[in-house]
């Protein structure tokens, strides 16, 4: 991965960027692989949109053609302008950074995610104001219910590595003819053990709402389930707060 900060000589040359930081008194930096990718920056107002999945309050995903290759552009919108989110960014950089190095480590371990392409963080005063990630398209079905064992098999594989994919549900997982891939993780260390197995089969088996092989029978098993079942009513009660308020 390389890292570009704004007084780069590449940045300097780019107009653009010159009036950002002097009007905003901002700090840019971009990580990325191929330098090739740097041009989509210039591009951003003219880019080729294919389609747009999610234009919301919380975010924004669109996939755009860049020279005839199929590329996706995350905005983190909800994170972006929170906060706390903000504060935290101080310590751990944007969301935009934490997925670029996600993919890169499930990639790098033996699994398959899409390949990070370019992630974008504008900071003021320290904290992340702005960012925004470009990764590979993925060709190839959403996780469903028909692919179950394929899905079921690389949960176990992560598992077996010591990771957990932190959001095991079905269309979490993009399947072809040859992969399982997975996407919208949030992969981590499995501190937790078969605690932390048992409550990723569970969330599974609820998104395919069908039973699943796996241990039910051990102590940490009831434990994930109480857990779910505690979220799921806390879930519940806070809807129903939000409904009388309107």
């Amino acid at each position: 991965m390389k890292i570009i900060f704004l007084n780069n000589d590449f940045y300097k040359k780019n107009k653009k960027f010159k009036e950002l930081l002097k009007k905003e008194n901002s700090n840019i930096t971009i990580y990325y692989k191929d330098e090739k990718y740097l041009k989509i920056i210039d591009q951003l107002e003219g880019l080729k949109i294919i389609k747009v999945f999610k234009d919301d309050q919380r975010s924004k995903v669109s996939l755009f053609d860049f020279y005839g290759k199929k590329l996706v552009f995350k905005v983190p919108r909800e994170k972006n302008s929170r906060r706390w989110q903000r504060f935290l960014s101080i310590f751990r950089g944007s969301e935009s950074y934490r997925e670029y190095k996600q993919a890169e480590k499930i990639n790098n371990i033996g699994l398959r995610t899409y390949q990070p392409i370019l992630a974008f963080e504008k900071r003021k005063f320290g904290f992340v104001v702005d960012s925004y990630f470009i990764c590979e398209y993925l060709e190839g079905e959403t996780g469903s219910f028909k692919y179950l064992s394929r899905i079921k098999d690389e949960l176990d594989k992560i598992h077996s590595l010591g990771y957990l994919h932190g959001d095991s549900q079905l269309v979490n997982f993009i399947i072809d003819d040859r992969h399982t891939y997975l996407i919208d993780s949030k992969f981590r260390r499995n501190i937790w053990r078969k605690f932390g197995r048992s409550y990723e089969y569970i969330y599974l088996e609820e998104s395919c709402h069908r039973e699943i092989e796996y241990e039910k029978k051990n102590i940490y098993y009831k434990v994930a389930k109480l857990l779910n079942n505690m979220l799921h009513l806390k879930g519940n009660i806070k809807n129903k707060i939000r409904r009388k308020g309107r």
